[in-house]
């Protein structure tokens, strides 16, 4: 008898086995959150406002409508998302598709038109620019306290509660929001300060210029897709981000 044929025979099997198998795990399927978010606008605030204030928030409305890419057919935002994987397709000016591991401390950028994937931290802040008279402030979402509220809102079905971020230098600065507990985290980015929240952000919102702006969920499904819709394509060529 032959024992080296035999040897190399059950070599050859189970190295096929082994392949089958890791191409299975590769192509395996598992379930998400399937989120899209629309823009809102709240209510305006209350105040002597003249017909030239309102003007002036409808401009900025439909602004906002126009940065985003938000239409009746596209919503400006949809996220997938569970226990271990993020993945945020953004439309408008600054789009593009976010994926993340949960369990990873880098997210990437895809560019479906070149074929590459920026790696960037999974944690960013969230940099914006204030005036206080003649001097200009720069706050950042790190330096944002959050604050659990007992209050509830029905969104798309679920019921959510209220957390609010407040910056102690700059108290008119605040950011509502209603998550959903029963959900997963969703973060990304320069909205990595989500991460804090005990629940998926269904509403995040700031007051700007007496109009509430920000996005509210208005679609939710459980989805199937495959595991490699939150990796980095194969065929993509991996580099480095600024920040």
């Amino acid at each position: 008898m032959n024992y080296k044929k035999i040897s190399f025979c059950l070599l050859l099997v189970f190295t096929a086995l082994l392949s089958n198998a890791q191409q299975k795990q590769k192509d395996k399927n598992i379930p998400a959150w399937k989120i899209s978010f629309h823009l809102d606008f709240g209510e305006q605030t209350e105040n002597a406002d003249t017909v030239e204030k309102d003007q002036e928030q409808v401009v900025l409305m439909e602004l906002a409508k126009s940065l985003s890419g938000s239409s009746n057919e596209q919503p400006p935002l949809v996220c997938y998302v569970n226990g271990n994987y993020i993945r945020v397709e953004q439309n408008g000016l600054g789009g593009g598709v976010t994926i993340a591991d949960k369990r990873d401390t880098v997210s990437f950028l895809l560019d479906t038109l070149e074929k590459t994937a920026t790696r960037y931290p999974a944690a960013m802040p969230n940099l914006h620019t204030q005036l206080n008279g003649d001097s200009v402030t720069v706050i950042s979402s790190d330096d944002f306290v959050m604050e659990l509220k007992k209050e509830t809102m029905t969104i798309a079905g679920l019921v959510c509660k209220k957390a609010i971020f407040k910056n102690p230098t700059s108290p008119a600065s605040v950011i509502t929001i209603w998550y959903a507990p029963q959900l997963p985290r969703l973060y990304w980015q320069k909205y990595s300060y989500l991460k804090q929240v005990p629940g998926c952000a269904l509403s995040v919102g700031t007051v700007t210029k007496g109009l509430n702006v920000g996005i509210k969920a208005d679609h939710i499904e459980q989805v199937s897709v495959n595991e490699s819709f939150f990796l980095p394509p194969v065929n993509y060529t991996i580099t480095a981000g600024s920040f």
